[in-house]
């Protein structure tokens, strides 16, 4: 084979953007701690030594990654076990097995295994995502090393999980399952600080509103179905968020001392102004959601039987139905989680409640406790303005006033040193890294080949986004690094692997059109 057949195939852009990435995330991590920047150089060459070796034994089989994913899935579960037995605590979690100065960090390596084995399965002729049976299989091999990364806890490592929803919604997955948990997160944070009964009324009436637009500007007539279907279910969960504010408005004072312990945060047992404006405004959004539904009856009981509008269509009526189901259902799914959200923020540890209210009370507040990391890494990213201060020049740096500088918040040293710009140019570089991905995911001959490159790109995509948001005060501190930058052989190796493993399946599918 001729050295430039063999040099076909490769992405030179991927290559490229990713090693400016590499080089850049070193140099940060020198500036913060020269030992742990030779470290760091140590553990990316190992990390390639690896990616040489996987290239070497799939070398003679093109669907090596694709045969022995169960292997791999299997392996990295049982690594996520052994952990909780003979893994060392560090920082609250154990999370890490301890190899005299070497430590590491399976959690990383599960997010390999895992997507490997979902693009095996997906990758089949009878994988069908809409099919609640195989459906079913998928969630459950989610569920195992997300369940066994909880017990260590580690909750940034299970938050990437969710990154394979973007991949799963590629391949056809319905968006209202990948919605229903984005929601109940936004319900669940927001609940532990407000009156879970207003949180619904505002959440009920921004869905009644999106469906009447819709109504307003939609001409198709499976789309109006929907919206119909919508405005049934919604009218349907007003009333029931009336009856269920009448009953808890009218408990006996022996229910309200037995049971009123459970909402330390904002107790359901409210006073009468609650109540009058939870029924006032549940009959508004009841009335409002149900008017055009029997206008449009009315209306079309005047149409003749061959009138493409006839509310009998069977089509119609399932699209409608549907569409009621799905909203009861999802309603119903965000009303039980706003009410038992101040119960379980009360069960987590100070820390991690702190960690939470810092979003909504500021860091002053905390600066001596969860509040103190994220007080001095806006500072430090603010302090270096449009230029920074220069390489090796952060003050703030140097006081190591920011803890743990060198892993999650790395990010607080570009800000420093490289300022404004230098902080926009490495956004830049991370998003055209991840466009690069998903583009060569699309190109890819096989579902196995484009699932586990959404999959690349998109934990990558999670780790960035989560990580530039968290030092930002924009999202809890939750432990995720930053892809290449943060110190640490584990995640290194892991980013190394997860990517090198989708290069080789690109370079494979590109020489068998050669």
């Amino acid at each position: 084979m001729s050295q430039n057949r063999l040099l076909q195939g490769i992405d030179w852009v991927v290559l490229t953007l990713g090693m400016i990435i590499v080089i850049f995330g070193i140099m940060n991590v020198y500036s913060v701690n020269p030992d742990l920047g030779v470290k760091q150089v140590i553990w990316f060459g190992l990390g390639m030594v690896f990616v040489l070796g996987l290239v070497i034994i799939s070398s003679n089989n093109r669907n090596f990654f694709e045969i022995n994913s169960p292997f791999i899935y299997l392996i990295s579960c049982l690594l996520l076990v052994g952990v909780l037995f003979f893994g060392k605590e560090i920082n609250g979690a154990k999370a890490w097995y301890r190899f005299g100065p070497l430590s590491l960090q399976p959690a990383e390596f599960a997010k390999i295994g895992t997507a490997l084995l979902i693009a095996n399965m997906i990758n089949h002729s009878n994988a069908n995502l809409n099919n609640v049976s195989f459906l079913g299989k998928l969630v459950l091999v989610l569920l195992i090393p997300i369940t066994l990364i909880m017990l260590q806890p580690d909750l940034g490592s299970v938050i990437i999980f969710c990154s394979f929803s973007i991949a799963l919604y590629r391949e056809g997955l319905n968006p209202w399952i990948i919605l229903a948990p984005i929601v109940g997160l936004l319900i669940f944070l927001i609940s532990i600080v407000q009156i879970p009964f207003y949180v619904l009324l505002f959440f009920g009436f921004i869905i009644l509103v999106i469906a009447l637009l819709i109504l307003s500007f939609n001409y198709s007539k499976d789309v109006e179905d929907a919206a119909y279907g919508v405005l049934i279910g919604l009218s349907i969960y007003f009333v029931l968020l009336i009856i269920i504010c009448y009953f808890v408005a009218h408990l006996s004072e022996e229910l309200r001392e037995s049971f009123g312990h459970l909402f330390p945060m904002r107790s359901l047992f409210f006073s009468e102004p609650i109540f009058f404006n939870t029924v006032l405004f549940g009959l508004i959004g009841a009335v409002i959601s149900i008017l055009p539904v029997v206008v449009m009856k009315i209306v079309y009981q005047k149409e003749t039987a061959t009138s493409p509008f006839k509310l009998q269509s069977g089509l119609a009526a399932n699209v409608m139905n549907f569409s009621i189901v799905c909203s009861i259902v999802l309603l119903l799914f965000t009303s039980i989680v706003s009410f038992i959200s101040p119960i379980i923020f009360e069960k987590l540890p100070k820390h991690q409640k702190e960690r939470v209210m810092v979003l909504y009370e500021g860091e002053a507040k905390y600066r001596d406790t969860s509040g103190y990391n994220l007080l001095y890494a806006k500072t430090a990213i603010g302090s270096g303005e449009m230029f920074g201060k220069g390489y090796n020049q952060g003050t703030i740096k140097k006081g190591r006033f920011v803890p743990e500088q060198q892993t999650d918040y790395i990010f607080t040293a570009v800000g420093e040193e490289w300022g404004f710009v230098g902080s926009v140019f490495i956004v830049i570089v991370y998003a055209l890294f991840v466009a690069r991905l998903y583009h060569l995911a699309e190109q890819q001959q096989n579902r196995f080949a484009r699932f586990y490159g959404y999959c690349v790109g998109s934990i990558l995509f999670f780790h960035f986004f989560i990580n530039i948001a968290m030092v930002m005060g924009l999202f809890p501190t939750v432990g995720i690094p930053l892809p290449f930058f943060s110190y640490g052989g584990s995640s290194l190796w892991g980013f190394t692997i997860l990517i090198g493993i989708f290069l080789i399946i690109n370079y494979k599918s590109k020489q068998s059109l050669i």
